[in-house]
């Protein structure tokens, strides 16, 4: 017997939702916000300098955000 397609179940009987449902059910813009979030701490917390500076914070911003948001499995882990 097969065990790796094994999913738990809700107690309707229904397969549990997928673990990227989650992203789907997101406000557009909350994503933005968060990546402006990250943005501010990371403004407080490296030196930069110029647009040039601002534009690399909003790079790293991204990535990290982007991480955070294909590695969680549901939106708490997100937040």
């Amino acid at each position: 017997m097969d065990n790796n397609n094994w999913r738990p179940s809700l107690p309707n009987g229904d397969p549990a939702m997928e673990t990227g449902d989650w992203r789907a059910q997101l406000p557009p813009d909350s994503r933005q916000k968060i990546v402006n979030k990250i943005m501010e701490t990371l403004k407080k917390h490296l030196p930069y300098s110029g647009p040039e500076g601002i534009n690399e914070l909003r790079r790293i911003a991204a990535r990290f955000e982007e991480k955070i948001f294909s590695g969680a499995v549901n939106q708490t882990d997100y937040l």
